[in-house]
């Protein structure tokens, strides 16, 4: 084995990263505070995010999954816990959080994330079966669902539709600035045979269901 040379030294101790940076996400059940002590967070400065958090939305909002990029800092004394320097994270869909720290302490600060509420259209033909053509044609599984259930009370699955038919769907959709993108419910079926209507199904009224356009 190797042995250490004459003028080798003993160290006392290793010095510390004067910060940290991780990424931590918020499980089920979890609280953000408990996170960011787990994190390494001092129960003071958990604390203090928390409440600044809770001022802006209920943390119950914060959903499961939620990713948070943390930098903690040097430690005021050995064994204690190191100071949270920066946290930010996704608060919602349209906004971002950011609690840094500075002179005064941990603050919040709102960073709005714009949304584009444009509804999104979906056509196609049928083909052979009018799930998996619709999926091809980028509609989500929930949509679909409710375009067939709402379809299926005019004219049947089974035998009022053909291979031929033109599906179209519209539904609500949510675009952020950053690229994400989140669907919504149907707002309305339509289905064309020989290019001509068969199915104009508008959601419509405070209970949401789907009416016939024709007759609004």
């Amino acid at each position: 084995k190797p042995r250490a040379g004459p003028a080798a030294a003993s160290v006392a101790g290793v010095p510390e990263r004067p910060s940290v940076r991780m990424v931590a996400t918020l499980a089920a059940g979890d609280s953000f505070g408990r996170m960011l002590e787990r994190a390494g967070a001092g129960p003071a400065d958990a604390a203090r995010a928390a409440a600044l958090v809770a001022a802006v939305l209920p943390p119950a909002a914060i959903e499961p999954g939620t990713q948070f990029a943390i930098t903690m800092g040097r430690r005021a004394a050995a064994g204690e816990a190191r100071s949270l320097d920066r946290l930010t994270f996704r608060a919602r869909f349209d906004l971002d959080l950011a609690i840094p720290r500075d002179d005064a302490g941990l603050t919040v600060s709102r960073r709005p994330i714009a949304v584009d509420a444009t509804p999104l259209r979906i056509t196609g033909t049928v083909g052979s079966s009018l799930y998996r053509s619709a999926r091809a044609a980028g509609a989500p599984a929930r949509a679909i669902q409710q375009y067939l259930q709402a379809i299926d009370a005019h004219v049947g699955l089974d035998e009022g539709i053909a291979p031929d038919d033109t599906f179209d769907l519209v539904l609500a959709y949510r675009r952020a600035a950053g690229g994400q993108a989140r669907a919504g419910d149907l707002i309305y079926a339509g289905l064309e045979h020989g290019g001509k209507p068969r199915v104009q199904l508008l959601r419509w009224g405070k209970e949401g269901q789907l009416f016939e356009a024709s007759g609004m």
